[in-house]
């Protein structure tokens, strides 16, 4: 949805973009939704972690949600060259 503006599922064009996914933290904080890697997960500490916000793509017809990290590059696990 994010490269076509079409929604896959029922091909709307009406697509809400950069939605923010709210999450609900300890005490009932709400928070922006995001995702991490880790580029040493089996540390004890130290994990190395790497992590960035989501943004949600929506139809506006039939409700399909896609998600995409706001800032990829924070969470790339390849190796530096």
């Amino acid at each position: 949805m994010k490269r076509t503006g079409k929604c896959p599922k029922c091909e709307c064009t009406n697509i809400i973009a950069d939605a923010k996914v709210i999450d609900r933290a300890h005490g009932n904080i709400q928070q922006e939704l995001s995702i991490a890697t880790f580029r040493n997960p089996g540390a004890l500490f130290f994990k190395e972690k790497q992590e960035t916000t989501v943004s949600a793509w929506v139809c506006s017809s039939c409700g399909y949600v896609e998600f995409y990290a706001d800032h990829p590059g924070t969470i790339d696990l390849s190796e530096d060259e």
